[in-house]
């Protein structure tokens, strides 16, 4: 028994014995994993610090990080990739969004989701370097939004809300750099980001009788999107009644516009960033061309022998696949003309001027960057390699008429508008390829940004509108490039809002001290209007004004000119980028705006916001060019047909000298052509007279020779 005893004993402490290294084993191995994993939780840790959080909505679990991003005072969730709707898919192609259905398990919202599909390798999709853009996936499965709340947010609850809209044309949003709200969300806001359908899926219409086609589906996409946010904002720490909309771009700015009219009560703030033609996008005229796209398109897709048939027809364009359905579009797109074909349709009744007018918008807060035209594409700098004559062409046949067409008030361009055009825009001190490249840009911030700007404060008049405008030297734009003009060329205001974190993404670097000062400057004053529905609460001197005819205020949202005097060229760097040679890192690319004739810049008097801060040149500015695009020539044009006009008399007579100029050319060349005749038919007779004596004895000789023979 005692024997039996100790064996038992000396088993049970060798188990103990095993069980003990076993554990030594096992917690050494885990040690070892963790030093294999130090460095990438290193690396990893050198941009944010987060950790999974968990939150019950009425479709069900979500799970989502919080995350402590750079320079923020506490932490942020982040929430992304969840679906507001039912994928538009198979059945529900070209159909209004549908509610969401239960997630029936627990979601995982950490990565967001692919945006729509939409046309590649164009204007937005180039890349800072100019290289090759890498390929971007992108799914009929798109209806996803994003958001970050701060953690005051989730402890306490009732934040302001800003949805956040984004898009070019109706035909893109952006591909790579997507919206992020970490940095704004800081402010102490619930920041959301929502991806909706565009181009041919969004747009695609045959009018409202016909029944099956209506179009305005990315319009339904951001209105359920806007009643999911505003059911589910306790969720995220957010105040349902107090949700901002904000659109950027020629397609998210009027689609943010049209979701506020149509839903006026759930909206209680707007931002309109860059808005575009937005009269011309959202008008009566542009609904016809919409509706007569349809069904170019229908017949493109070879849909049209089943129009007559609504259910067959629906068949037909829900079995095409992707790629016809885009290629189809790209023909319609032609190359920039997306926001003349396809859009928003307002429904029937009273016109958007009028709506506008009658000041059923909640409070307003509007803007331009200083130089929306800088947005420089590839395609540019290709032709003005080829030379002077090659870009000048492209103005003529490519440009002029496309910023025409635009401008429905104009009408039909005669001769004298042309004229009148090139005159301002292409007709300065400045000569070559750099002084077209300035006119360019130039003709494309007046006539389709600050003109339609003006018109829409001025319809305005009876909304509480803040007025303002975005200049920043060298502005950086959403590809990442450096302006090459002065000014802040399109999409240059997005990253210093939105902070930080997606200013590194773009630029691959941090914030300079200027560009720091100023992102804090945009970011305070967006999120105080957003709070408060007043951008510069509680400041009297430099308080920002709202916008009326009685006090035209426009806000200077950025740098203030320091010099009087413009900036020279600096044509050995312009030489370079038409070379295709990279610049020098960090060196001073930009190019001057000295040939605009009513430089608004250049004296303290004339910069966007005088001494007092009450009065703003920049709407002097914008009233020079409403005079010229909207006075100007249109009187010029009905002159013209009755022969009359001051400009039109200098135009005829520049065209008269240039005719006589070329016919003088003309009869010079026939004068010395005739001059050249006579000299030959002299030489002739010459020839013909000079000796008919020895013509005649070797005619003789010669006869003589063969009867000779």
């Amino acid at each position: 028994m005692r024997h039996e005893l100790c064996k038992s004993y000396v088993l049970e402490k060798r188990a103990k014995k095993c069980v003990l290294q076993v554990a030594v084993m096992w917690n050494a191995l885990r040690i070892q994993q963790f030093f294999w994993l130090l460095p990438i939780l290193l690396h990893l840790s050198q941009f944010c610090s987060g950790q999974q959080t968990h939150i019950k909505l009425e479709q069900g679990d979500l799970i989502g990080l919080k995350v402590f991003p750079d320079g923020t005072r506490g932490a942020v969730y982040a929430f992304l990739g969840i679906p507001y709707a039912q994928a538009p898919l198979n059945e529900l192609r070209f159909s209004p969004a549908k509610p969401s259905s239960s997630f029936n398990r627990t979601l995982q919202a950490t990565t967001m989701q692919p945006i729509c599909p939409q046309l590649s390798n164009t204007i937005y999709d180039e890349s800072s370097d100019g290289g090759i853009p890498r390929s971007v996936g992108t799914d009929e499965d798109c209806l996803y939004l994003n958001i970050w709340t701060p953690e005051s947010g989730m402890r306490y609850g009732k934040l302001p809300i800003v949805v956040i809209v984004t898009g070019e044309e109706f035909a893109y949003d952006w591909p790579r750099n997507r919206i992020n709200g970490l940095d704004l969300a800081g402010e102490g806001i619930v920041v959301v980001s929502v991806q909706y359908r565009n181009n041919i899926y969004g747009w695609l219409s045959l009018g409202e009788q016909h029944r099956h086609i209506p179009g305005n589906y990315g319009l339904s996409d951001v209105r359920m999107a806007l009643r999911w946010i505003q059911r589910n904002a306790d969720a995220f720490g957010g105040n349902p009644d107090l949700i901002t909309l904000l659109g950027h771009g020629s397609g998210g700015a009027p689609l943010a516009l049209a979701a506020t009219l149509e839903d006026s009560g759930l909206v209680k703030k707007l931002v309109l960033m860059s808005p575009g033609p937005v009269m011309r996008t959202l008008g009566q005229s542009h609904q016809q061309r919409i509706v007569e796209t349809g069904q170019v398109l229908v017949q493109k897709l070879g849909c049209q022998f089943e129009e007559a048939q609504r259910r067959q027809l629906m068949g037909c364009l829900r079995r095409k696949s992707r790629e016809d359905l885009l290629r189809a579009y790209e023909s319609v797109y032609n190359h920039g003309n997306g926001s003349a074909q396809l859009g928003v349709m307002l429904p029937e009744g009273s016109t958007l001027e009028q709506r506008l007018r009658n000041g059923t918008l909640p409070p307003l807060l509007l803007g331009i960057t200083s130089n929306e035209g800088a947005f420089l594409q590839d395609y540019w700098l290709d032709v003005a390699r080829e030379g002077q004559v090659a870009l000048q062409k492209y103005i003529n046949h490519t440009m002029l008429p496309s910023v025409l067409r635009a401008l429905e008030s104009v009408g039909e361009e005669s001769s004298s508008q042309l004229a009148a055009i090139r005159w301002r825009y292409f007709n300065g001190k400045g000569e070559g390829v750099t002084h077209l490249l300035a006119g360019m840009q130039r003709l494309l911030s007046e006539s389709l940004y600050e003109l339609p700007f003006f018109r829409l404060l001025d319809l305005l008049n009876g909304t509480t509108s803040y007025a303002y405008v975005f200049d920043q030297s060298h502005s950086m734009d959403m590809r990442g490039r450096r302006n090459l003009f002065e000014g802040a060329s399109h999409s240059s205001d997005l990253p210093l809002l939105l902070g930080p974190s997606l200013f590194q993404q773009i630029a691959r670097r941090r914030f300079s001290g200027e560009e720091e000062q100023l992102c804090r400057k945009i970011r305070s004053a967006f999120a105080n209007f957003i709070k408060n529905g007043n951008p510069t609460p509680g400041r009297i001197y430099d308080g920002w004004l709202p916008y009326n005819k009685e006090n035209p205020f426009v806000y200077s949202l950025g740098e203030q000119m320091k010099t009087s005097q413009a900036e020279s060229v600096d044509e050995a760097e312009v030489d370079k980028l038409l070379r295709g040679e990279a610049g020098v890192p960090g060196q001073d690319r930009s190019l001057s705006r000295s040939n605009r004739h009513d430089t608004y810049r250049a004296t303290p008097s004339n910069s966007y916001t005088a001494s007092n801060q009450q009065d703003s040149g920049y709407s002097n500015h914008l009233q020079r060019v409403h005079g010229f695009w909207q006075v100007l020539l249109p009187l010029e044009r009905d002159e013209d047909l009755r022969g009359g006009g001051a400009l039109g008399q200098r135009v005829r007579l520049l065209e008269a000298s240039a005719d006589a100029a070329r016919y003088r050319q003309g009869f010079y060349a026939m004068l010395g052509l005739v001059c050249l005749l006579l000299a030959c038919l002299c030489l002739c007779v010459y020839l013909l007279k000079r000796d008919p004596n020895a013509m005649r004895r070797r005619s003789a000789s010669s006869g003589s020779d063969c009867y000779s023979l």
